[in-house]
């Protein structure tokens, strides 16, 4: 296999990769090594997403023509690109803990989420998020709230009235 068809297959893959992206992130990898690289990989892998260093030239053409071509702004000098497939929260949230947990001069510089270009601040701010099932329950337990209220103010008033006949009832066994 020439070294076109070789680079031409991986713009396909890394094209295939991010269409079915629901989040992207661009880093730097330098400073990492490659059995840290292997556990960051490992992390990603359980959250169905990847960590692909990919050179710029190729990256660019697999972007080429898509809603992620907006991410070329971010690649400048070694990129990585972080490609999650179904949760769009956990796999940055993995990612950055790692980058602070290893100490590296690594930096995030943007992403992709939904359509829309993220700053690295912004991809800061996705990664400090819950998870999507704790949102998930927060948003049940806020729709059920206002309904228990209703349910224990309809049924008060039979309530006390049990009460009141348990009391009568009491008072009249009693004498």
């Amino acid at each position: 296999m020439g070294k076109l068809a070789q680079k031409q297959e991986t713009a396909e893959k890394l094209k295939k990769q991010m269409s079915l992206a629901t989040v992207a992130v661009v880093a730097d990898p330098r400073g990492l090594t490659v059995a840290e690289l292997t556990q960051l990989r490992k992390e990603l892998y359980v959250e169905e997403a990847e960590f692909t260093v990919a050179k710029n030239t190729l990256t660019k053409h697999a972007l080429k023509d898509s809603d992620q071509a907006v991410l070329e702004a971010y690649l400048k000098g070694p990129t990585a690109l972080l490609i999650g497939r179904a949760d769009q929260v956990t796999p940055v949230k993995i990612l950055t803990e790692f980058l602070k947990k290893n100490k590296k001069e690594n930096e995030i510089r943007g992403g992709f989420l939904d359509g829309k270009l993220l700053t690295a601040a912004e991809v800061e701010q996705l990664a400090k998020l819950p998870p999507i099932e704790e949102l998930r329950g927060k948003l049940v337990g806020a729709i059920n709230s206002p309904l228990s209220g209703i349910v224990a103010a309809l049924s008060s008033p039979q309530r006390g009235l049990v009460n009141v006949l348990d009391q009568y009832a009491k008072r009249l066994q009693e004498g």
